[in-house]
């Protein structure tokens, strides 16, 4: 098996996605892909983009490569560097027969970017899709070899696996959708109407972040919305 959607699925999240040449071919056949394994690449702050990433492509005198199949740079733009398997996750659980990330941080404390971290759980959450699998499949290296390893340091994956499973089972409209005449949208002009829709954005990440329950996400979506159609404005 060669993971040759990877571009094209993670593109169709709508994320930057650039390639290494000969990542078609590089790595050997997985015979599966058991689950997807978050790391950091433990790499200097001031080592280069070009540095970090050719030696994910060659590894190490003591591994070789390639040592991941997708690289997350620090602004959120996945590099495909391998379709094959790849050796980063050897002694831990899934061994190799797994998809590996090796995400731009140093471990020792570099603060996360907003960015990447968003394209770190969109891009995860395409690939489960693709694949059919679920949040259960997204673990942290120092989940799947918890002894030995501490990435992706700095990240709680129980957090992170609730925003992927939320993007998982969520697919936004591909065309916009247009209400029935006389409908209660039809009350509401543009400015309100985008208005609702932040609000739905904001409630989403309140369920998937903060920990509400669906139902209370509902009744706020609710009167929200009965709010914008009878002129109610907050605080009045």
């Amino acid at each position: 098996m060669r993971l040759l959607w990877l571009p094209d699925v993670l593109r169709a999240a709508r994320l930057n996605v650039v390639t290494i040449d000969g990542w078609e071919t590089r790595g050997k056949e997985l015979a599966e892909v058991r689950g997807i394994v978050w790391h950091h690449d433990a790499a200097a702050v001031g080592a280069s983009t070009a540095s970090v990433e050719h030696l994910l492509v060659v590894g190490r005198s003591d591994l070789p490569g390639p040592l991941c199949q997708l690289a997350l740079r620090r602004d959120g733009t996945w590099v495909v560097v391998a379709a094959g398997r790849a050796n980063h996750n050897g002694y831990g659980t899934w061994g190799n027969e797994s998809i590996g990330v090796e995400a731009r941080n140093n471990g020792t404390g570099q603060p996360w970017p907003d960015v990447q971290v968003e394209s770190y759980v969109s891009g995860t959450a395409a690939i489960c899709r693709h694949l059919g699998l679920t949040v259960a499949a997204v673990k942290g290296h120092k989940e799947t070899d918890p002894r030995r390893k501490i990435d992706p340091a700095g990240i709680d994956m129980d957090q992170a696996r609730q925003r992927i499973a939320m993007r998982i089972t969520y697919q936004p409209p591909t065309t916009p959708t247009t209400p029935e005449p006389g409908g209660p949208l039809m009350a509401l002009t543009d400015a309100e109407q985008t208005e609702l829709l932040t609000k739905v954005r904001e409630l989403h990440d309140d369920y998937a972040v903060k920990g509400k329950s669906m139902r209370q996400v509902i009744l706020e979506t609710a009167q929200r919305t009965k709010d914008l159609v009878t002129g109610k404005r907050p605080g009045s």
